[in-house]
Order: structure tokens, then sequence, then C-alpha cells
């Protein structure tokens, strides 16, 4: 990092704690600050540091000034979003989002179908080599992997189970939304992201400084709204005794693949030992 950014993102934490102060919040002891994240795009064009689930620094550089507001609208999500996320796992609040249940589930039903067909795959060619050497081999064992179905359907049953116990939150996300003084800068906050990016024609035109001050401002805005409108909202408790029985179904799940795995490869070094020996 050049010198004067080295300065910039100095600056930019000193007025952060300076609004913090005047907002009533104190100057934080020293250790007591959390630990900081950070996030960038673009070969370094716009990089950003949270501490404590909100920006401490935004550093645009000049290359950004000129370019498409979509584009700078992608710069600045791809930068702030994967900080934002991690911020808020380190320091997790009542109303934060949850798991990912739908890509959870999605993944859980694709590894159990992957699983099975490459079971039947090796069933098939295992099939096929010992009809080659029927007449030629006195062949014994099981070539059939037992249980195939089985886990595959039960696997699968897992993810139907899963969704059905926690999937009943229908309630709708709940948005935070924040701007600069100047409105040039407005950011909607939903599910631990930002949402949404709106940037004025003037808001391209302000010097990186600037710019990137207002994104500061705006952002933690919204973070603060969606963190209170989160805390708020009334959800249906998820009930922690059918998530511990879904987890350790889904192990059980696991277990019996992997013994079942075991077993076969075990009876196909037996199979091909006898074939060896003829």
């Amino acid at each position: 990092m050049k010198p004067e950014e080295d300065y910039e993102v100095l600056l930019d934490e000193h007025r952060a704690l300076l609004a913090r102060v005047r907002a009533g919040g104190g100057t934080p002891a020293d250790g007591a600050g959390g630990q900081e994240v950070a996030g960038t795009s673009g070969d370094g064009a716009v990089r950003v540091v949270m501490r404590d689930r909100r920006l401490v620094s935004v550093v645009v550089s000049e290359a950004v000034q000129g370019k498409p507001r979509r584009e700078v609208v992608d710069l600045l999500l791809e930068a702030i979003n994967p900080a934002v996320r991690q911020s808020l796992a380190l320091s997790p609040q009542t109303g934060d989002p949850g798991p990912d249940l739908a890509a959870v589930g999605t993944g859980l039903a694709e590894a159990a179908q992957e699983g099975g067909q490459a079971l039947r795959r090796i069933q098939d060619a295992v099939e096929q080599s010992m009809a080659k050497l029927a007449g030629k081999a006195e062949v014994r064992g099981d070539a059939s992997p037992q249980y195939v179905d089985f886990l595959f359907d039960e696997a699968l049953e897992v993810v139907r189970s899963m969704r059905a116990a926690l999937g009943s939150d229908a309630s709708a996300p709940v948005t935070g939304e924040g701007r600069d003084e100047a409105n040039e800068v407005v950011v909607a906050v939903c599910r631990g992201e930002l949402s949404q990016v709106a940037l004025s024609g003037f808001a391209l035109q302000m010097s990186p400084g600037e710019f990137g001050r207002a994104v500061q401002q705006a952002v933690n805005d919204a973070l603060t709204d969606w963190e209170r409108r989160s805390a708020e909202a009334t959800r249906p408790p998820l009930d922690p005794e059918a998530l511990r029985q879904l987890a350790e179904r889904a192990g059980a799940v696991r277990r019996q693949s992997m013994e079942h795995l075991t077993t076969y490869t075990n009876s196909m070094t037996s199979i091909m030992r006898n074939v060896d020996q003829r």
C-alpha cells in the first residue's frame, strides 16, 4: 500500500472513532476492539476494513472514477459483502441470519444422488468384468453393492425432514436502509449483506476520499437499521431437539455409507483374489 493510502486509511479510522464517540459509543479500551476483517475488489480498486460489524475504512482508488455506475456498484458489493458476512460471523447477535437451509438441503440431496450413482456405476463395471470372466474362472462372491438404494433413500429422507422441520419460518426478510448525509449513496442490507446500492450522478463525481466516506456512512447506517429491525422482528423459534435429531440422522447415513463402501471393497478384493488363484 502506498504511503498516501496508508494515511487515508488511518484518517478514515479516526473519523469513524470520532463519529462513534459523538454518538455516545465511547472510546474502546486497548484490546477491547473486535477483530478486523478486510475485503477488496478490482485488483485493489476498492478496499474495505470492518471491525465490530461496522466499516472503519473504505478506500477507493482513482481508477474507479469514470467507470459506469453498474460497474462501480459491483466493485462495492464484491469488496464489502464478504467482509460484512465475516464480521457478522465473528460477532453474532440476535436477529442475524441463520444458515441457508435451502442450499444445505440441495447440497445434501446432490451428494446423496451422486453417491448412489457412483455405487451403481461401480456395480455395472464389476458385473461386466465378471461376465467376461464367465467360463474362464470360477468366481465366488457377491458383486452387488448392498443397500445402495436404502442409503440413497435414507439420505433424501434426511433432506425432506430437515426442510420440514426448519423451513417453517415464512416471515418476510428484514431490510435495513442507510444513506450518507447528502443522500448521494443509498444502501439496503438484507439477510446480513448488502442487497442494493444506489449511487447518484454526483456521487460518481466525488473525489475517491469523499466517495469512500459516503459509502462508509451509508453502509454503517444500513447495518444499524437492519440490526435494530432484526432484533425487533418476531420469528417462530427453532426446535433445538429437532436440529440435534436431524444431525444424528445425517451422521448415521454417512457412517452407514462408509461402512457399506468398506464392506463392498473387502468383498471385491476377495472376489479378485479368487480370480487370481484360478
